[in-house]
């Protein structure tokens, strides 16, 4: 089949198109698709506890860490913090955590 580009122009609205699809309005995908049964994700954001290192006359910190999937998940692996650091996730811990080994610009990005 060749294209051609003399005169002619689009098909009427309505009229049936070279690709089978009729005018009219409808949609893409008749009817409701199974995606669209199923109710959306809510996303709430949960902080977990962890535990960075000791370096050198520097204390152990305890960091905040923003989860995206559900804490039976979390297998003791090293973890991003909110302030950028990497600590161990704790899940017996509870985020917020209060004393002086709690990183402060954790304590301020989780509220």
């Amino acid at each position: 089949m060749t294209a051609s580009c003399t005169g002619g122009g689009a098909p009427a609205w309505g009229a049936a198109s070279s690709v089978g699809v009729t005018g009219g309005r409808r949609t893409v995908t008749p009817g409701r698709a199974a995606a669209d049964v199923v109710p959306m994700m809510l996303q709430t954001t949960v902080h977990a506890a962890a535990q960075s290192r000791a370096h050198g006359t520097t204390a152990a910190l305890w960091h905040a860490v923003e989860l995206h999937r559900p804490v039976a998940e979390i297998d003791g692996a090293c973890e991003l913090a909110l302030c950028g650091s990497l600590a161990r996730v704790d899940p017996e811990q509870t985020w917020p955590r209060t004393g002086a080994d709690v990183c402060p610009a954790c304590a301020a990005l989780s509220r």
